[in-house]
């Protein structure tokens, strides 16, 4: 059995099922084929011959585990119930390969390899000719596993070989008759389909479509000063929006104290790619003094929380527009391979007696696609 272990991620992620052959036991096959050929005719020698496997198959044979009283008994080997070995107090009784037991331990014990040795011979009659025959041998073998192996559907259990090899020996009697012996070499590889759930990834040669972050329209709070899916500070909700029934206002609860909106991506996140940030912006004035200054933020880190890059833009209050929204883009440097998570984040430094706020709206942020 392969090596397992337990991971828990801890992010969501998608799995699939899948099913995929598992190699259970790998078994060395060897048959030996004594045969004596008579020849069409009398041979001065064998000058050749050509031989290989046709056909070859192997049908798994299964023992099922019967329980007998307070325990357990055997035909042939011993089994400790804890280590999968099997001794002289068990019982497993041969399992025809189509028969239905779905809820008894089954357990590979030996497989039936069967096939055809084809032989191409090659000989000098005593005309000094060479000549040519063919012949076909059936043959069977019985392979007896070392331990028996578990397992769970026998139905999903297949046998492939590999490696098959035949060597032959003869030896020419009475001028037209070949005693012929053929050893036939081959390595069974019995393998089970199981089904196992895989987690997807995206492909590094592919960009997530569409706004990475959750609300981007800032419609969802939780009271009129926390937004759901945004962290927060010195904001407030207002019904002024560039699009839908509400934004965030910054500055408004205080506009003398800095303020902040925020919020942290960790879903489809790819490296090696630039991000673009695209948002709509407004002046709120509420005096006569507006002193300040608005900071967007695109923040890299990677998966231990160290910031490994940064794309900013810093507007002013004079470059806002007070009576209507006006839309700022810009594009981030490369990213790092590395990068797990990111965070954008709109900050608001007021200066001294500034009376004004700025409203945020329709954020998005579009990761690139990447320039071949």
């Amino acid at each position: 059995m392969p090596e397992q272990y337990y991971y828990t991620e801890v992010q969501p992620v998608k799995c699939i099922e899948i099913r995929v052959p598992l190699v259970i036991e790998s078994v060395d096959v060897e048959a030996v084929i004594d045969n004596v050929l008579t020849l069409p005719e009398l041979a001065i020698k064998v000058d050749k011959i050509r031989a290989s496997v046709r056909d070859l198959t192997a049908t798994p044979v299964f023992v099922d585990e019967a329980h007998h009283g307070h325990g357990y008994h055997d035909y042939d080997g011993y089994h400790d119930g804890k280590h999968g070995k099997f001794g002289k107090h068990d019982e497993y009784v041969l399992v025809h390969h189509d028969s239905h037991h779905p809820h008894r331990d089954l357990f590979l014990k030996k497989i039936i390899v069967n096939g055809i040795l084809h032989k191409q011979i090659f000989y000098v009659n005593k005309n000094n000719e060479v000549k040519h025959t063919a012949e076909e041998l059936s043959f069977s073998k019985l392979v007896e596993l070392d331990e028996p192996v578990l397992i769970r559907h026998k139905h999903d259990v297949f046998i492939q070989f590999r490696h098959v090899d035949v060597d032959m020996n003869w030896e020419l009697h009475r001028a037209c008759r070949i005693h012929e012996t053929a050893v036939i070499q081959a390595t069974a590889r019995v393998s089970e389909d199981r089904k196992i759930f895989v987690q997807t990834c995206p492909s590094p040669d592919e960009s997530p479509v569409g706004n990475l972050l959750r609300d981007g329209g800032l419609e969802a709070w939780a009271s009129p000063y926390a937004p759901v899916f945004w962290g927060a500070s010195n904001v407030s909700q207002t019904s002024t929006a560039h699009s839908g029934s509400f934004a965030a206002e910054i500055g408004l609860l205080n506009t003398q104290l800095p303020g902040a909106l925020f919020q942290m991506i960790h879903k489809k996140i790819v490296g090696d790619r630039q991000y673009r940030l695209t948002f709509w912006v407004r002046e709120d004035v509420l005096g006569t003094t507006s002193d300040f200054s608005l900071t967007a933020e695109v923040v890299f880190y990677d998966q231990y929380g160290t910031q490994i890059g940064i794309g900013t833009q810093t507007l002013s209050s004079t470059g806002i527009p007070d009576n209507s929204y006006t839309q700022v883009q810009f594009a981030t440097p490369v990213t790092d391979e590395s990068v797990d998570s990111i965070m954008v984040r709109f900050n608001f430094m007021p200066g001294t007696g500034n009376t004004n706020t700025v409203k945020i709206d329709d954020v998005v942020l579009e990761c690139m696609r990447k320039r071949g």
